[in-house]
């Protein structure tokens, strides 16, 4: 099920995966498996979710493993930004122990199962 990027709150969010891939081909892709909150609450538990920006333009990530790590339960993410160009979009995540930016021609995110 595809979902807009920004319909979920991703505060307290857990940062599972960051996978870069294409760097040698065409198409440059920057995935993010995440586990967030579907609903407004935390009664509504977390699901896992694939968050892909496709033809990826640039990216930055800065993180302290530790501080990740030792967040992680009760969530390693802060907020999270979308920010729209007029050609492209650029993705911003901050999380207790580092951050994400990437800048690419759309973001999408799917449930995928955990």
């Amino acid at each position: 099920m595809l979902i807009a990027v920004d319909d979920i709150d991703w505060h307290d969010g857990i940062l599972i995966d960051v996978q870069v891939s294409g760097l040698a081909q065409e198409s440059q892709e920057l995935r993010l498996i995440l586990d967030l909150y579907s609903g407004k609450s935390a009664d509504s538990g977390r699901k896992r979710y694939l968050c892909t920006g496709m033809s990826l333009a640039r990216f930055l990530l800065s993180g302290d493993v530790v501080r990740l790590l030792r967040n992680r339960s009760a969530g390693n993410i802060d907020f999270m930004r979308l920010h729209t160009t007029a050609d492209t979009e650029i993705l911003v995540v901050c999380m207790f122990g580092g951050m994400i930016e990437a800048e690419a021609a759309s973001f999408r995110l799917t449930e995928i199962p955990s």
